[in-house]
């Protein structure tokens, strides 16, 4: 803001009137990236002068003469900030005006087009720059050659600049990919030494009780998937699917059978792609490989419930056994939520009211629905008759 000075409006009237056509209202400036007083500046852009009229200055102007600016940039905004004009600047030269600041660290200022304009300004400016009007009104030859000297010098400065923070950013980006290529190994490492200590484990030796292998062999298999299944591994999309359908089985079958026989699918998406680390499946790949599962005569089938939600289970699995669970549950408490369910049997609050509505639909159960939640009776009227 130091390179902007004051100016009687009335030495400014003539050339502004000769330009009204290249006029912004709304302006706010910055001082590099700090917002300033002149917050609602009218706009008024000459050949040679970029000048700035506000009420609150009924007397002055002030006005930035283009030959300082070396540079225009856009700077894109976002859903909480406005897109901005930066106008960079050359060095400050000490001169005598009036100014609205004494001195300023920064080498640029931004103007806010809060009522629109901004490309049609940066058009406009950006011409007035090529064309350069006010070397061919220089007044005096020692002038004439300090100007482009001075040019040049606040390009050589911006071009430095600008070279740095090109080069702060590819060395950011380098450590960062860096970073993520040694996540990568560890993880191929921490995968590969599950899959060594489940061999392990599976001909053990040593006083380690069967509670203990199952656990522990849990804890590694939750690492990840060793060689996860890939699109371009396979000849076809049929045969991707089929070896995804293997593979989710193979993963899931365990922590299904510890959780009732039963696991919602977007649980077991969740799960399968945490353990593929960086080969994610997308939700279709995944529901498709899930399909091919009954075809395949796999452990797991898919099955979806009459109100939609569609869950992996056993095939030994019957509804019958879990229908069997809630209702001895529901003797040893006299009434039932799905919360309740869902912590009992070990399933997904989803998958047990799904139970819960399977069996009220059967007669089994009767439910007492008031502003204090959904419970479920025993059906007293069903067993009588």
């Amino acid at each position: 803001m130091d390179r902007l000075y004051f100016k009687d409006k009335n030495d400014c009237s003539k050339e502004i009137t000769s330009y009204s056509h290249t006029t912004w209202k709304g302006i706010r400036l910055y001082d590099g990236d700090s917002k300033t007083e002149y917050r609602s500046e009218t706009a008024y852009l000459t050949p040679s002068r970029l000048y700035f009229s506000s009420n609150d200055r009924p007397a002055m102007n002030m006005v930035l003469d283009l030959k300082c600016v070396v540079l225009v940039e856009e700077e894109e905004g976002s859903i909480l900030r406005s897109s901005k004009i930066i106008l960079h600047l050359l060095p400050h030269i000490s001169e005598q005006h009036s100014k609205p600041y004494t001195r300023s660290s920064a080498s640029f200022i931004k103007l806010a087009f809060s009522n629109g304009g901004l490309s049609h300004f940066k058009i406009c400016i950006q011409k007035s720059l090529l064309e350069r009007a006010w070397e061919k009104h220089t007044e005096s030859s020692s002038t004439s050659h300090s100007a482009p000297m001075a040019f040049r010098s606040g390009i050589v400065g911006i071009e430095r600049r600008l070279q740095e923070k090109v080069e702060n950013n590819s060395s950011s980006i380098q450590v960062a990919f860096q970073d993520m290529k040694n996540l990568i190994d560890m993880a191929k490492d921490m995968v590969q030494l599950a899959s060594v200590m489940s061999s392990k484990i599976k001909d053990r030796h040593g006083d380690i009780s069967d509670d203990e292998t199952v656990k522990f062999k849990s804890y590694l298999l939750s690492l990840g998937i060793e060689d996860p299944v890939t699109r371009n591994a396979c000849s076809s999309s049929n045969m991707f699917c089929q070896h995804l359908a293997k593979e989710i089985t193979t993963f899931l079958l365990t922590p299904i059978s510890d959780s009732g026989g039963f696991m919602s699918l977007s649980d077991a998406y969740c799960r399968v792609n945490r353990a593929r680390g960086f080969e994610l499946l997308s939700p279709e790949d995944f529901f498709q490989a899930c399909n091919y599962m009954e075809q395949l005569n796999l452990p797991l089938t898919c099955r979806k419930f009459e109100s939609g939600v569609l869950v992996l289970q056993l095939q030994s699995e019957t509804n019958s056994q879990l229908e069997k669970d809630t209702e001895t549950l529901l003797q040893a408490r006299r009434k039932l939520t799905a919360f309740e369910v869902s912590q009992e049997l070990g399933i997904s609050i989803i998958l047990a009211a799904e139970c819960l509505y399977t069996m009220e639909r059967k007669g089994v159960l009767c439910r007492d629905d008031t502003v204090r939640g959904l419970v479920f009776y025993h059906n007293e009227f069903s067993s009588r008759t």
